[in-house]
């Protein structure tokens, strides 16, 4: 009886040892999204970065952040900001394009811009320029004089960033 506790027992450790392996797979492009609410955590950290672009009605807030990552083997940066990161009903916008470093872009990006009222317009081929200096204390500072124009159906609207000061935003890693 002994002999056969000590074997289930035995048994029992390697079926647990052989279960508990590494599963960690790489993002898929499906499955990662970034936007302001994500970072919620770093509320403290982030409250000095800031923007001030138009789009539609006047739109201002102080939640900003840029991120590179490796999708599917393809490096991306972007950026995202919002009024209120916590409400699934604020004004944000998600920029991004294929970079493997946070640097000057001059090309093209694929731009979302959701409303207040929560339609979502698109452009998935933009022309941005963007002139991108930093970071000091993991804060890059993001200069555009572009008008970028967005669409949802046959709707076209302009996200202005000419009229932005630097756009303040957070290195999120």
């Amino acid at each position: 009886m002994k002999n056969t506790i000590v074997l289930f027992v035995c048994a029992l450790a390697i079926a647990t040892t052989a279960s508990c392996g590494d599963d960690s797979k790489s993002s898929s492009s499906s499955a990662f999204k970034i936007q302001p609410g994500d970072v919620s955590k770093f509320d403290t950290v982030i409250s000095g970065t800031s923007y001030d672009v138009e789009f539609g009605d006047n739109k201002s807030g102080d939640y900003a952040i840029i991120f590179q990552k490796n999708i599917n083997g393809t490096d991306y940066v972007g950026i995202a900001f919002g009024e209120d990161p916590k409400s699934n009903r604020a004004f944000k916008v998600y920029i991004s394009w294929q970079s493997s470093t946070i640097s000057s872009h001059n090309g093209s990006a694929s731009v979302t811009v959701i409303d207040t009222d929560g339609t979502r317009y698109s452009n998935t081929n933009a022309t941005i320029n963007f002139t991108i200096s930093g970071p000091t204390s993991n804060v890059y500072n993001i200069d555009s004089s572009d008008n970028i124009t967005v669409t949802h159906n046959t709707t076209d609207k302009t996200l202005i960033l000419q009229n932005a000061n630097t756009i303040k935003a957070y290195l999120v890693q």
